[in-house]
């Protein structure tokens, strides 16, 4: 499959109550031109990046930094839409702005519980959006992917990882991972398209 024939019914049917929802909510999208409202180049890059970071496992096994890299590329693409960015940068702050402002609060209370220090508790959101962030950034600027690892769905939780030669415990797995995103960028979607559909 091509990643032009992506089916968005069927990619983003997850993140709804149920599949005729999914399939009313993109509809409507893809009727509104996106020179008035950017919700349908929302659903399409989410899609596109998550997509190809599925792909990840065909050619690098295990090595969650590199879908990590495409949830995140996806998570900033997303707030800047949804933000009306022009200018170029501040990916960092973009990010942050996915997870604690488009996501929903369920999604914060998991990553309230995504990561924590050996003998120190739990990180905050900002922690754990930050230290994917930095996951991001040693796969994009240093070619690292291999040193970080989250627990693989269906085996035991957690995973010892380490992220910037910190040892951290993961409690979440890289579909959890991929499950916010295609859902936070559908209430991203929802927030630009409301006054459309």
């Amino acid at each position: 499959m091509h990643v032009s024939k992506i089916n968005y019914i069927d990619f983003f049917e997850s993140a709804f109550d149920s599949r005729s929802e999914a399939q009313q909510f993109i509809e409507a999208v893809e009727k509104i031109p996106t020179d008035k409202c950017k919700a349908g180049i929302v659903l399409h890059q989410t899609a596109r990046m998550v997509w190809l970071g599925d792909r990840i496992n065909e050619v690098a096994m295990k090595r969650p930094a590199l879908q990590v890299l495409f949830h995140l590329i996806a998570a900033e693409a997303v707030a800047k839409i949804v933000k009306g960015f022009k200018g170029e940068g501040q990916s960092r702050q973009y990010v942050r702005l996915f997870f604690e402002d488009i996501c929903s609060d369920e999604h914060r209370d998991i990553f309230g519980k995504t990561f924590s220090r050996l003998h120190a508790g739990y990180l905050s959101v900002r922690d754990t959006v930050d230290i994917l962030y930095d996951i991001r950034c040693d796969v994009v600027h240093e070619g690292m992917y291999f040193g970080f690892s989250l627990p693989e769905k269906g085996e035991s939780y957690p995973e010892l990882t380490m992220s910037r030669n910190e040892p951290l415990t993961a409690y979440i797995t890289i579909e959890k991972l991929r499950q916010i995103v295609i859902e936070g960028a559908v209430l991203g979607a929802k927030k630009l398209a409301s006054g459309y559909i």
